[in-house]
């Protein structure tokens, strides 16, 4: 037995060393490579930046996700069979945001997407007052982010909502209808509270 933790550090020759070296090395390639083969089944692109934890539901078969694109830890995509997905090149999708795509969600160039967002283009139906609404059934209508769009933490984009180019929303804002470009949005409902300009104020 070891009297102290130097005692032990001493006992470790060079060949432990290199055999934790290689230990390591051979996890964080195998890491490497698992997120590489992921990106690619489901999304179709190996070279997308995928956080850890990051959950897909689903398969997508009609999707496309451009370059230079992350996803953060936590993300969480959800898919139904005829789920159309696209994402643009430099995108960012922050910790924890959740895409819901049953029919189509397009998401457009250099968009940056604040972490706990929802984007989900599918709801429950409430017209049909003699059923309970979990037995309704849903209806789907697709979500169109243009490019250069900033949306903060914790949004919500309700199905139907077409944010044109430029677009910045504020932190826990709930999103639906069209979003004029280059307006700024906050609020629940999100409302245009003045368009952006050249020296932002």
């Amino acid at each position: 037995m070891f009297k102290k933790a130097s005692d032990f550090y001493k006992s470790l020759t060079f060949a432990d060393f290199i055999r934790k070296v290689i230990f390591y090395l051979c996890g964080q390639l195998s890491f490497k490579l698992y997120r590489k083969l992921k990106a690619a089944y489901y999304f179709k692109n190996s070279e997308i930046k995928l956080g850890s934890n990051v959950k897909i539901h689903g398969l997508c078969y009609n999707v496309s996700v451009g370059k230079n694109v992350s996803f953060y830890d936590n993300s969480l995509f959800e898919f139904g069979p005829k789920s159309h997905l696209v994402i643009g090149d430099e995108c960012v999708l922050s910790y924890g945001v959740l895409i819901a795509v049953n029919d189509k969600v397009t998401i457009g160039y250099h968009v940056q997407i604040g972490e706990y967002t929802s984007v989900r283009d599918t709801t429950h139906r409430h017209d049909d007052i003699d059923k309970p609404m979990k037995f309704a059934g849903d209806v789907s209508t697709p979500i169109a982010i243009g490019n250069d769009v900033w949306i903060g933490r914790g949004c919500i984009i309700q199905p139907g909502t077409i944010i044109e180019n430029g677009v910045v929303i504020g932190a826990n804002s709930v999103v639906k209808g069209t979003l004029v470009k280059n307006g700024i949005y906050a609020g629940s409902p999100a409302k245009l509270l003045k368009m952006r300009t050249q020296d932002g104020v």
